[in-house]
């Protein structure tokens, strides 16, 4: 089995993702080239920008625009070569092998090397508290072979392994080795279109066009990334003029249809949002309570109400346009009868359940939805007490020390628009895995050894497994809506990331 795809153009690829609005420059089209943008960002990475240890969906803002990686999702969520040229599996899926182009030029002239390559995938194994460490579990070595050629082994079976690659920027050896993790965020070298300009932490991440990329040019020449928690804020400054496009709540949309300073772009999201739970103890370690909450919740009634309709129920804990998603699975099911004889059954007595989840961030109007979500279980007579704080702070919570003390309202939007990632974060003994079961975890390394039609049926036998005992919920998968410059030629992506190095602004009539 070979996977041979024509060459495609680099995309610069940032994620909207919180903090303060300070001081924004006037925007690209009102600047002084006006060949610049300014990206509303919701977040940045909470410790160093560094694409070997970070993998924060804040932090692809930056790695996408000056690094590359060995293949790249286009706009409709396609996989395409960047790096590579092409790349074919073994028999069993347990060692791949990519062919990589010999025209590419890190920043500092070095030409992009093999040996780069495996050097970027090797340094990730060797830091397992890093992020991206935690998505390459199936990872074990990589080696530069014959005829410009990079060999990846890995530990077990692993049909997808070429959407994990979209995600790994390509570091040069000498750099890093000689610079180290922070001297290296500090001033990172890498191949793509962009190239590093400056970054003050809090305010703007800066780039700047790359003169001698080894692919198309971009067509901006320079892109800044304003850091902005509030919704509020970021959609004013599109309307002023000192952000060009950024990402907006869903009750924002409808409020914009007649603007002319503002063009609304929607697009289904890569991720599910969901409710999760500490089984570990307390009500939750009963299966009835879980259950019960399980079809207490009225999802459509928040799309509906909530969300404005910009959303679509979905239980399966994977978007529609992600890899191991089953067209056919069963919908959710809301039924509060069903729930409140649950938890007659289950002895629940009132005990208070807490229920986290952050206040501003990565899930548009969280605070309505757990109140929603509150108010559907007091109904059934399930009590929980609202404990929301900062996203910093929540993600610490569940990425950081794992401690969510009962329910928590999260997400997840697989950059490499497949199952894998969430999955093994939900059942495979990650972050939002607090069951810890062998079963799940057996369920999940089964989807690696299959394809096609099979991989589908491993994930539909994983989520019935989930739905049987109620272990996580899923809830929606939320469109994601952007506030653009209308002189601002950009279109979303599949994978819910803001692409700029294709876009242009509209001269004057």
């Amino acid at each position: 089995m070979r996977f041979k795809i024509p060459a495609a153009m680099a995309a610069l690829t940032v994620v909207a993702a919180s903090m303060a609005l300070t001081g924004c420059a006037p925007a690209g089209s009102s600047g002084a080239s006006g060949n610049a943008i300014v990206v509303g960002a919701v977040a940045e990475p909470e410790h160093v920008p560094d694409p070997i240890v970070d993998g924060s969906l804040a932090g692809y803002n930056y790695y996408f625009a000056a690094f590359d990686q060995l293949a790249r999702f286009d706009d409709d969520g396609k996989i395409t070569p960047l790096l590579a040229t092409s790349w074919e599996p073994n028999a069993d899926f347990t060692k791949w092998t990519f062919t990589i182009r010999d025209n590419a030029k890190f920043h500092n002239g070095e030409a992009v090397k093999p040996s780069d390559i495996a050097f970027t995938y090797n340094t990730i194994k060797a830091t397992p508290s890093g992020d991206p460490a935690s998505y390459m579990e199936m990872f074990e070595s990589a080696a530069v072979g014959p005829q410009n050629t990079v060999v990846f082994t890995l530990n077990a079976p692993y049909s997808a392994w070429p959407t994990i690659v979209t995600g790994v920027s390509i570091v040069p050896e000498s750099v890093y080795t000689k610079l180290g993790s922070a001297g290296f965020a500090a001033a990172p070298v890498g191949s793509g279109p962009f190239e590093f300009d400056h970054y003050t932490r809090g305010v703007e991440y800066v780039v700047k066009r790359n003169p001698n990329y080894w692919g198309a040019a971009p067509a901006v020449e320079k892109v800044t990334f304003k850091t902005v928690a509030d919704a509020d804020a970021r959609l004013n400054g599109v309307q002023s003029g000192s952000l060009d496009v950024a990402l907006i709540a869903p009750n924002q949309v409808s409020a914009l249809g007649g603007s002319s300073n503002v063009t609304v772009k929607s697009k289904v999201s890569n991720g599910v949002t969901f409710l999760g739970m500490n089984s570990s103890g307390g009500p939750l370690a009963n299966e009835k309570v879980r259950a019960a909450i399980a079809v207490a919740i009225d999802r459509e009634s928040i799309v509906k109400n909530v969300l404005a309709g910009k959303a679509t129920v979905d239980n399966q804990l994977i978007a529609a346009n992600v890899g191991g998603y089953d067209p056919a699975y069963p919908r959710a099911t809301y039924d509060p009868a069903k729930a409140k004889q649950l938890v007659a059954e289950s002895g629940y007595t009132g005990q208070e359940i807490p229920f986290q989840y952050a206040t501003n961030g990565r899930i548009p109007l969280s605070s309505e939805i757990a109140q929603a979500i509150q108010g559907d279980l007091a109904k059934v007579g399930i009590k929980v007490t609202l404990q929301g704080t900062d996203q910093g702070s929540f993600s610490q919570i569940i990425y950081g020390t794992k401690t969510a003390k009962g329910l928590y309202l999260n997400t997840y939007a697989p950059s490499t628009l497949d199952g894998d990632a969430p999955v093994s974060s939900m059942f495979g003994g990650q972050q939002n895995d607090y069951a810890m079961l062998p079963a799940t975890a057996a369920l999940v390394a089964k989807t690696r050894t299959v394809s096609g039609p099979a991989r589908i049926n491993a994930y539909r036998e994983l989520f019935q497994f989930n739905d049987a005992r109620a272990l996580l919920v899923g809830l929606y998968t939320p469109d994601t809506n952007y506030a653009v410059n209308p002189k601002l030629n950009w279109t979303p992506r599949a994978d819910g990331m803001i692409t700029v190095h294709a876009a242009t602004f509209r001269t004057a009539a």
